[in-house]
Formats: structure tokens, C-alpha cells, sequence
């Protein structure tokens, strides 16, 4: 599986960042290694409403922490974050465990999960029972387990890609309501902590 840096950043010009990773940032990044680059931001998540998600995906921990590296030194990066008024709030390691469907779609939902980290096998099972509900009304689901987030309630996250966010929460709701996933859920001993809802940048 591969590994996510997910760096939480306020803008002060978000439109400015959006056309950027659009026309040329994220082939920037795949320069240096990113095997893939998505900027959403959180329009409702108490106190994050407003602030953003630029997820960098890496082939490994090594390629990451190149990656960041190169990132800093590079003078057109450095330019557009100080155009844009970038200013980084945390940075997270996260190891994708079980993804279904596409990371595509105008907005998406994060929920941050607590308990204990689940194991590769035990994560692609629960999250494929509730893939069978969830693509009614959704794109793809990303499932994620912290590797390094500093001090903090939650080991891990699952990420959801939707055109729709009615249509994702009516689905959503619907893969809650199953007996079976309450059983895995109760089972496994995950909690969800919280929810934000985003909508795309690039």
C-alpha cells in the first residue's frame, strides 16, 4: 500500500492555489515523486471550516519524506505558497490500508476514526462491506491509518470522494443502519471522533 503526507494549511488566496495545482503544481509534484496530489477545503468542520487538505501520495516513507524535502527547496513551490498565503498548521503520515471505487468528485467527507489500528486484513473487510452501501451514493472510499500524527485522539481516517453529499450521506446512513457492519464496528472496537466536509480544489 502506499503512504500519504496530509499537510492541514490555511490560504489566504484559495482560487489562486486551485488554478495552480490545476495548470501545472501537481505535475510539479509528480516530479518529485508523488504518485498522486488532491487540495480539498473544509467548508463545514467547526473550527476547521476554511483551512485545507493538500494530500501527497508516496510509493514509501523514504519517497515521502524526499518528497517533502524537495518540496522547500523548490523555488516555483515556494513562490506559489507565499503568493497564496500559505501557512501550514500539521503535517500527518498516513498508510493507505483498503481504497474502493475513485478519487474523484466535487466534495468529500472525512471522518476521523479512534480505537485501536486495525490490521490490513480486518480493514479491507469492514470497509468492503461498507463500500457495498456507500457506492450507491458516492465515487470511492479511501481507508487510512496513521503512521506519524503527532499527539492526538485518532489513528486513522476514511476518506470519502462524492458529486453528491446528499446522495453520500443518504448512503452513508444506510450502511450504518446494516446489522453486519454494526457487528464489525462494534468488533473492532472503532470509534467515529468527528466529520468534516470538503469540496475539491484540484
Amino acid at each position: 500500500m502506499t503512504y500519504l503526507t496530509a499537510a492541514v494549511i490555511s490560504l489566504d488566496d484559495p482560487a489562486a492555489f486551485a488554478e495552480a495545482g490545476k495548470s501545472w503544481a501537481n505535475a510539479r509534484m509528480s516530479e518529485m515523486g508523488a504518485v498522486s496530489t488532491t487540495a480539498s477545503q473544509i467548508v463545514m468542520g467547526g473550527e476547521a471550516a476554511g483551512t485545507a487538505i493538500v494530500a501527497f501520495e508516496w510509493e514509501s516513507i523514504d519517497a515521502a519524506m524526499a518528497g517533502q524535502a524537495a518540496l522547500y527547496t523548490a523555488a516555483d513551490m515556494l513562490t506559489l505558497m507565499k503568493d497564496t498565503g500559505v501557512t501550514l498548521h500539521r503535517r500527518s503520515l498516513m498508510r493507505v490500508q483498503a481504497e474502493f471505487g475513485t478519487r474523484t468528485g466535487d466534495f468529500g467527507s472525512v471522518l476521523y476514526l479512534g480505537g485501536p489500528t486495525l490490521d490490513d486484513a480486518t480493514a479491507q473487510a469492514g470497509f468492503a462491506l461498507s463500500w457495498g452501501h456507500v457506492q450507491t451514493g458516492a465515487n470511492g472510499i479511501t481507508a487510512l491509518a496513521n503512521v506519524a500524527g503527532g499527539p492526538g485522539s485518532f489513528t486513522g481516517s476514511a476518506v470519502t470522494w462524492a458529486d453528491s453529499l446528499d446522495a453520500m450521506m443518504a448512503a452513508s446512513a444506510d450502511s450504518y443502519a446494516d446489522p453486519e457492519i454494526q457487528e464489525a464496528i462494534a468488533s473492532s472496537g472503532m470509534q467515529v471522533l468527528g466529520r468534516v466536509i470538503t469540496r475539491r480544489l484540484f
